[in-house]
């Protein structure tokens, strides 16, 4: 695999495909792949192998790491920047893969001065100039269960384009102008609003997941997992936030637009 690998690069990218294992792969976990145009196609996999090359892949918690673990990841993180211009995440440089839900010692502020310490079950994690971690067992669960607005690569990969607007994730990734900003801001606000409406009442059920309520960047995450897994359904129920992500991400999901 090493040797395709440098083969691919002193190749012509239109002439060199992927490896028919690694097609398998996507055929069966990334399903969006055979709805793209043939030219978005050949970008992604080129995309994938570039992913692939750079990043440090490490497999955590006994996992062994291998091409369908790090394909996947490539696929479905990769998805999320089709319409930007060769946009491989550069500035992840690691990723962690546990094979299950993991625990992490953590402190929590409840409000009223509170903190608590302890223990904290993940599913994954992004840090601003750090890795992305992944739970593989969560992985498998969401992309193999078709219609689920759950994906938990999307949603850390999400985190690390809200960190480049600055260290401390707010919900708002680089954006083009003031204006754009404004109504971003706007939007978010009310459709985050209402989302908390919605999940303080059991009998009403969202596309989006109520874990969206916690702040701002992870209303963001979870908006960004539901436009691309739930595109449909989200652009039905919250049709300003959906035309926001569309803008932003420059692309359709309901169409394979861009």
């Amino acid at each position: 695999m090493i040797k395709w690998l440098q083969n691919i690069f002193s190749a012509p990218k239109t002439t060199y495909p992927l490896p028919k294992a690694w097609q398998k792969i996507l055929d069966r976990n990334a399903a969006f792949r055979t709805q793209l145009d043939p030219a978005t196609q050949k970008r992604l996999d080129l995309g994938i192998a570039v992913f692939v090359r750079d990043k440090y892949w490490e497999g955590c918690g006994g996992l062994e790491l291998n091409d369908e673990h790090r394909v996947t990841i490539a696929a479905h993180a990769l998805r999320i920047t089709l319409g930007f211009e060769e946009d491989y995440f550069d500035d992840v440089k690691t990723i962690l893969v546990y094979p299950a839900t993991y625990q992490v010692h953590a402190k929590e502020n409840v409000g009223g001065g509170i903190v608590v310490e302890g223990p904290s079950t993940r599913l994954g994690e992004a840090w601003y100039n750090g890795p992305v971690i992944l739970a593989w067992s969560d992985i498998e669960s969401q992309i193999l269960k078709r219609g689920n607005p759950r994906n938990v690569i999307v949603h850390e990969f999400a985190h690390q384009l809200d960190y480049r607007n600055g260290m401390d994730a707010d919900g708002v990734p680089p954006i083009e102008s003031a204006e754009q900003a404004t109504r971003w801001l706007e939007v978010m606000k009310r459709e985050s609003e209402k989302l908390c409406k919605i999940c303080r009442h059991r009998g009403k059920r969202s596309v989006l997941d109520c874990y969206g309520t916690t702040n701002r960047a992870e209303f963001f995450a979870v908006s960004t997992e539901s436009f691309f897994e739930a595109a449909d359904q989200l652009s039905q129920e919250c049709p300003d936030l959906f035309e926001e992500l569309k803008g932003f991400y420059r692309q359709d999901p309901r169409t394979a637009a861009f």
